[in-house]
């Protein structure tokens, strides 16, 4: 079974709001059975949006869009796709009593506005699911053997509204689900990754096989027919970690700051972290995940060099020789903040993440990470490339890196090709 999805606003044709609700939907109804065949962005237009449908129609079992269901003028989605579908407009009482609820509730005075009444119309013979977090509820529209799928766009309402209504229909339309496996690595360069696992689809076969680099390493992502696919997964993942078993961080879809932190709190380890180049945004990507304060103690942005020496404990003399970005600085960083907050480990990052401020001999990307674990003080220099926020979110990744093959054990190797810059072409 084949859908589609359309993005529907004005918002995000223009580039002001990211499309995050495609990619949710695209994973979920792909695990749901129902392959995404097409995807449209749709202005708030109602040619606009009648002629998106026919072609989504045209090639797809089931579609589904986001957005357009709120109550100002702009929100055109119902009336839209009544008008396309040839169908009227109906007052849901059940849609207008949960809507006038929700109102005296969240806002407590006044009587709800009119033009709130205009979400609680939906087409003529439509099913509706009711919003468990927001206002607009979600539709259904059959038509023939073809299902229109109505949904808010909103990301909250509309992942919720998936989940619990979406995901079981495609389900029961496809008569089938597809499994993954996703094994998550970092350090390694995805040509690299490919050339080591170039016959994981022959081995497990009926699969596919996608590699997925991003800022925080590459993922290969292998979907398995669902009949067998928990076994399939396992030969997956014992194939990988056979030939890529270091850079292998989870097996099991969790980010590198999950598993830093999974293996602190077994050692009952506390980490603490000192950040110049990224700013708080190391400490944000641990506090990010719930549980972190089990093996998280606290962070300190230590930008200035006053509140390197005044916060973390560097020598003014190890500023004065080296520099504040360096080697040494990170490492008495590393050290520095771990006495502070009494924590048994601790990381330090210093660097540049430009557009200004390198020179010849620290140039743009030079950024020095360095961990100290009870075994002692580890340190990278690394060389890394992108634009200001790549060079910082990757300065985070190579410093939970670090942190974790030393509390692992695991050998010290020299920055994978996602910490390098790539080779410059004649």
């Amino acid at each position: 079974m084949t859908s589609e999805v359309l993005s529907i606003g004005n918002e995000v044709l223009s580039g002001r709001t990211l499309d995050t609700n495609f990619q949710f939907l695209a994973r979920l109804l792909e695990g749901a059975g129902a392959r995404v065949a097409g995807h449209q962005a749709v202005p708030d237009e109602a040619r606009a949006i009648a002629a998106a449908l026919e072609q989504a129609f045209a090639r797809a079992d089931l579609v589904v869009t986001t957005g357009g269901l709120g109550p100002t003028p702009d929100d055109l989605t119902v009336a839209a796709v009544a008008q396309a579908l040839g169908l009227k407009t109906r007052l849901d009482e059940a849609v207008l009593q949960a809507l006038e609820e929700r109102w005296n509730r969240v806002i407590g005075r006044g009587t709800m506005p009119a033009n709130n009444r205009q979400q609680a119309l939906v087409p003529e013979g439509a099913t509706v699911w009711p919003n468990p977090v927001g206002s607009a509820p979600g539709i259904l529209v059959a038509q023939g053997a073809k299902r229109l799928v109505l949904l808010p766009g909103v990301p909250e309402e509309m992942r919720a509204l998936a989940r619990d209504f979406l995901a079981p229909l495609a389900r029961e339309l496809s008569g089938t689900t597809v499994e993954y496996a996703v094994v998550r690595t970092v350090g390694i360069a995805e040509s690299v990754l490919e050339e080591r696992l170039h016959d994981l689809a022959d081995l497990v076969g009926g699969a596919w096989v996608a590699y997925l680099p991003g800022l925080g390493g590459v993922d290969v992502r292998v979907a398995l027919p669902a009949n067998d696919g928990v076994a399939v997964a396992a030969r997956v993942r014992q194939v990988v970690l056979e030939r890529a078993g270091e850079y292998v961080y989870s097996t099991d879809d969790r980010s590198l700051e999950q598993v830093v932190l999974d293996l602190l709190v077994e050692r009952k380890w506390m980490l603490a972290v000192a950040e110049s180049c990224t700013g708080g945004l190391l400490g944000g990507r641990i506090t990010d995940m719930s549980g972190a304060s089990r093996a998280f103690a606290g962070g300190v942005i230590c930008y200035s060099n006053d509140a390197k020496v005044a916060l973390c404990g560097v020598r003014p003399e190890t500023l004065e020789a080296h520099g504040a970005v360096s080697a040494e600085v990170a490492r008495e960083l590393a050290t520095g903040v771990a006495q502070r907050f009494g924590a048994t480990c601790g990381i330090g990052v210093t660097g540049i993440a430009g557009p200004d401020g390198g020179s010849p001999e620290k140039p743009v990307g030079t950024v020095h990470v360095a961990a100290a674990t009870p075994d002692g003080v580890h340190h990278r220099h690394l060389k890394l490339f992108g634009n200001r926020a790549q060079v910082r979110e990757r300065s985070v990744t190579a410093a939970l890196e670090l942190l974790r093959r030393r509390v692992l054990g695991l050998p010290e190797t020299s920055p994978g090709a996602m910490f390098t810059p790539p080779p410059v072409t004649p």
